[in-house]
């Protein structure tokens, strides 16, 4: 978020050359009182928006809304009462980096971030933090069990650097205890392991899924492939079924659901979307790969009509109302890459969209879509640069420039697709048509 100081700049932050000698006692004695003297001028100008990591809604009431967002730290829990049209901040969790959420129920929420954990119980006011056993490593997914609070899991990697080359091994941590106390089990070991997503069946919560990405040396050659395992006893044991679902290398597993009535339909997302059924005389699980190359980074299914699918990927959310077999995507609904799907329970004609640039609402199963961010001011600003007439800075991966016009203060600018993440940014002083960019790392 950018502030401007009203007292000593005007417009958008040019400065005023009227006021631009200041004695030198003066100007210490400035400098000293110098939050005291301008926090009351300072304004908020955007943009508004951030990285949302999650959201939960009311079941009572499909217009309360609960988002959270991450990165810059600390993340921010906020509320609407009104569907995204305003917000207010009620708290947030002491992170620098919160990787994953869980909600059990609107009041009851879990966190994760990397060797930590946190826990509310009043929706997101307030959060009490654990640690995870010190002889894992890292944890990037959670979930809670549906029927049980107290049940809650996480998945993560450990790595093993007593020799050459380094492994990895899936970590499943496990909490009986809603999340106070942790313990961490190692399955299976690879070259590389990164877990995307984990689910757990609201019909059976024995049964859950961890999906992301591993690295197999196959001859003198590295290759990834992703990544699927299956617990059928809560996470006491572990089957890797990757190759049953995928066995060409590059395809990444982004992310898993299962339907909430039936824990047999599982869906993975990657490079492809995937839908499972059981076939044969011995009713094994098997997995079909649809055509259409959605790339969804969060698939959710909609817990009033199951056969409505949403996977959300980079720009756009899909939709599917036959299970997954046909799909109708909405591009350039949402910037950047969405992170979770929520469908509200009180009417499930409103979904929620929370993506690295913002979070989105619609209200008619996915078909529209609107920004639903104004007035959070959580964007991470990496770059930023200044003249009489505007500012240009990058968010999110996004080149946005500030004309100070209220009415359409922020615009999107074309970002060169060849330019990675914009590290400074250059006005050129003789003709502010031109613009320099500098990528990350030179």
């Amino acid at each position: 978020m950018i502030k401007k100081a009203a007292s000593l700049f005007k417009g958008c932050g040019g400065y005023n050359s009227s006021r631009a000698f200041i004695p030198p006692a003066a100007f210490v004695l400035l400098m000293l009182f110098w939050p005291a003297a301008f926090s009351a001028d300072l304004e908020p100008i955007g943009p508004e928006g951030g990285n949302f990591i999650f959201s939960v809604t009311n079941p009572a009431d499909a217009n309360e809304v609960t988002a959270i967002t991450t990165s810059p730290s600390p993340s921010n829990v906020y509320r609407s009462t009104d569907a995204g049209a305003s917000w207010s901040k009620i708290g947030e969790i002491p992170d620098y980096y919160v990787s994953d959420i869980s909600a059990y129920d609107f009041s009851t929420l879990y966190a994760i971030s990397s060797s930590s954990s946190y826990r509310s119980m009043d929706g997101g006011a307030s959060w009490t933090a654990a640690s995870l056993p010190s002889s894992a490593e890292w944890a990037y997914c959670i979930c809670v069990d549906p029927t049980d609070s107290s049940k809650v899991y996480a998945s993560g990697y450990i790595s093993d650097y007593a020799r050459y080359p380094y492994t990895y091994s899936m970590v499943f941590f496990k909490s009986t205890d809603g999340g106070l106390n942790w313990s961490a089990s190692s399955f299976f070991t690879f070259d590389y392991f990164y877990p995307q997503d984990m689910a757990i069946s609201e019909s059976n919560p024995n049964v859950i899924y961890i999906a992301g990405l591993k690295e197999v040396q196959i001859g003198y050659y590295y290759y990834y492939f992703g990544a699927l395992f299956n617990s059928t006893d809560a996470g006491e044991s572990w089957t890797d079924i990757s190759g049953s679902v995928e066995s060409e290398s590059s395809n990444y597993f982004y992310s898993v659901a299962i339907d909430p009535t039936d824990e047999d339909k599982v869906y993975v997302g990657g490079s492809y979307f995937y839908r499972s059924s059981r076939t044969g005389r011995g009713r094994e699980l098997s997995w079909e790969r649809v055509p259409a190359r959605l790339y969804p980074y969060f698939i959710k299914v909609d817990p009033a009509e199951p056969s409505r699918i949403y996977a959300a990927g980079y720009q756009s959310v899909s939709v599917s109302t036959n299970y997954g077999q046909t799909w109708i995507t909405r591009g350039d609904c949402v910037q950047s890459s969405a992170q979770h799907v929520e469908v509200a329970s009180a009417d499930h004609s409103k979904v929620y969209v929370s993506s690295y640039a913002g979070f989105y609402m619609s209200s008619d199963f996915g078909t529209t879509w609107n920004t639903a961010h104004e007035g959070i001011y959580a964007a991470s600003i990496a770059a930023l640069a200044a003249d009489h007439s505007k500012v240009i800075v990058q968010n999110s991966g996004y080149l946005m420039s500030y004309n100070n016009n209220p009415e359409n203060a922020w615009q999107y600018v074309v970002t060169p697709e060849s330019c990675g993440t914009v590290c400074d940014i250059l006005i050129n002083p003789g003709n502010p048509g031109i613009v320099l960019i500098l990528e990350d790392y030179g």
